[in-house]
């Protein structure tokens, strides 16, 4: 008995369109992989052609901008430390700064972090001088812009009791704090405000803005982190020092045997959050246990770091920049070479940091670029650079892993996309259908040469190509060179080594 569903046969309501009947038999379709390529080679011309990843240049900083302070909690605010003590807090949403700190230290700002409160109103910001050696807590209401609310109770049970400053960084709320010419008194009572505050008011509040704590030390300062949930922080001088919030003293300091390196950057672990790496100027690399106060190993490579970052989603792995111009990822568990190589800058490479999904991580070198990187591969997916931008220092990714941050010593923080063909605001569910199937097509053919190459095709600078072509000459030529002494050289002394192990020179335990 054949019975048949009218389900299938008529539409779901009065304005759906008709199904249709469609017989995907492949001999009754024999011209579809030639229509499909078709329309993947249109969809990979459309998706470049509409990539436009620069959105906005935060401005306001005299100097160069050579750290950035991203809250893990919060989107739409960072900060900016530049060359000569300027500390500047930018609203992203609103693209214009909350408040500036003229002078926060006496010459370069060596790193910047946010405490580890939950609520957004009590949380506050650690600055580190590079040339000072003072390290300073800031706490302002301005930090937290928006609505303030009078709540009696807590989010479960009823009480007495006041909910601060909600996150509700680039909304304008009704009840925000609002100042006038004549209240200039009131500053200091009442610091801060809500979103509409006028830029004399927050230059003036900015200069008269005092730091909570300063803990000073002899050494400057290179870098600066703090723990996921607790009140406990790491700065990077001369050594690895270990900080309370609320002790004046340090309460450890840590370095491997008797080593008197300067060390550049710190990190803690997001997930083993009791350990910490660094980097220091005698090209190493140092892993620390703050529960035992010392440091477990350490790997010598062939050249200087310049920045560590961990990955979000996989605790035993993390990515250094190097000055040979490459990004190398790591495996604590194995340090003897790295799992991948990364190779596309053409100088010293200064920033970087990991995708909140873990599977891209973005760099910034001093050949005035920034670059977008896939786990899996070791070339660059995305390349991004201006007229104007100069060397990049640092480089981070929004919470949302939307957009991306760069920090360049032409006074300038920048906002990318992180998808460089992405479209900002609303997007119709005919439309995201649509840019979703050509995506698809896009990966489906991605091997093809035709796709390929367009997907591929990046136009960098003259002096960006000049210099990637003089570096291709030098390593083919040195490859040469040791094809030569090998072939010269008795059977089984010069023997071949693996690019992944030259990276490193010795592990020490």
């Amino acid at each position: 008995m054949i019975s048949r569903s009218l389900d299938d046969h008529l539409p779901s309501s009065s304005t759906a369109p008709h199904p249709l009947q469609r017989n995907l038999a492949p001999h009754l379709h024999p011209f579809q992989k030639p229509r499909e390529y078709a329309r993947a080679m249109t969809a990979v011309k459309i998706d470049r052609m509409f990539a436009k990843p620069f959105v906005d240049a935060l401005g306001g900083h005299q100097d160069g901008v050579y750290c950035l302070g991203k809250d893990s909690r919060r989107v739409g605010v960072v900060a900016g430390g530049g060359g000569d003590g300027e500390v500047i807090v930018h609203s992203l949403t609103l693209r214009r700064p909350l408040l500036k700190i003229p002078n926060a230290h006496k010459g370069m700002v060596g790193g910047i972090c946010w405490t580890s409160e939950r609520q957004d109103g009590r949380r506050s910001m650690i600055t580190a001088g590079k040339l000072d050696g003072n390290l300073k807590l800031w706490k302002s209401s301005a930090f937290t812009p928006g609505q303030k609310s009078n709540f009696n109770g807590s989010e479960f049970a009823s009480g007495s009791g006041i909910q601060e400053n909600l996150d509700s960084t680039g909304a304008i709320g009704e009840n925000g704090l609002n100042f006038d010419e004549d209240d200039n008194e009131e500053i200091d009572e009442e610091e801060g405000g809500g979103l509409n505050i006028d830029s004399k008011v927050r230059d003036e509040l900015g200069e008269k803005l005092e730091p909570n704590m300063i803990w000073t030390n002899k050494n400057g300062f290179n870098g600066i982190d703090h723990h996921r949930t607790d009140g406990v922080f790491a700065t990077a001088s001369n050594t690895v020092q270990i900080w309370d919030e609320n002790r004046s003293a340090p309460l450890s300091n840590l370095q491997f045997g008797s080593s008197l390196e300067t060390v550049n950057k710190v990190k803690f672990n997001q997930s083993e959050t009791s350990v910490l790496a660094s980097v220091g100027n005698d090209r190493t690399m140092c892993l620390y246990d703050i529960r035992t106060g010392k440091a477990e190993r350490r790997i010598v490579m062939q050249f200087v770091s310049n920045a560590i970052s961990w990955c979000p989603t996989l605790p035993t792995m993390m990515l250094l920049t190097s000055e040979d111009h490459n990004l190398y990822t790591f495996d604590i568990r194995n340090l003897n070479s790295p799992n991948q190589i990364y190779k596309g800058h053409v100088g010293g490479v200064m920033g970087c940091d990991w995708s909140p999904t873990g599977e891209e991580f973005v760099s910034g070198s001093y050949d005035r670029t920034v670059r977008l990187w896939n786990r899996e591969t070791g070339k660059s997916r995305d390349v991004y650079h201006t007229k104007r931008m100069q060397r990049v220092f640092d480089v981070t990714y929004t919470p949302t892993a939307d957009f991306v941050l760069s920090a360049s010593d032409d006074g300038n923080v920048r906002i990318w996309k992180s998808n460089a063909s992405k479209k900002l605001g609303p997007v119709s569910t005919k439309e995201r259908q649509a840019i979703e199937h050509r995506q698809k097509l896009i990966e489906r053919y991605s091997t093809e040469k035709g796709v390929k190459s367009i997907k591929d095709r990046r136009h960098v600078p003259q002096s960006i190509h000049n210099a990637t072509k003089l570096k291709r000459d030098m390593i083919e030529s040195r490859k040469v060179k040791e094809d030569r002494r090998r072939d010269h050289s008795r059977a089984g002394r010069e023997k071949p080594k693996a690019e992944r192990k030259k990276a490193v020179i010795v592990e020490q335990k």
